[in-house]
């Protein structure tokens, strides 16, 4: 499986699973049908490790690994510009 078909199955699984928002799912199944991504593979890992992680209450706790909608949105952001 490459990067981006796992990101696109995170990605999914977390929207189904995670609650992820709706936008930022179209997003990243948007970038992920970019040929510009091929690339990015630093960026690319970067954000399933976000997703991984993905927790839409992260930062309302204490010692928190999680990621929340900021963390995922800077990186889109590093992708789509880069």
């Amino acid at each position: 499986m490459s990067l981006i078909d796992e990101l696109r199955c995170i990605a999914t699984a977390q929207s189904l699973d995670a609650e992820l928002p709706d936008a930022l799912l179209s997003k990243i199944l948007e970038l992920s049908e970019d040929p510009a991504m091929m690339g990015k593979e630093s960026l690319v890992k970067t954000l399933i490790t976000q997703l991984n992680n993905f927790d839409l209450y992260a930062g309302t706790g204490c010692f928190s690994d999680s990621c929340g909608v900021k963390e995922i949105s800077d990186t889109l952001k590093l992708l789509s510009q880069s």
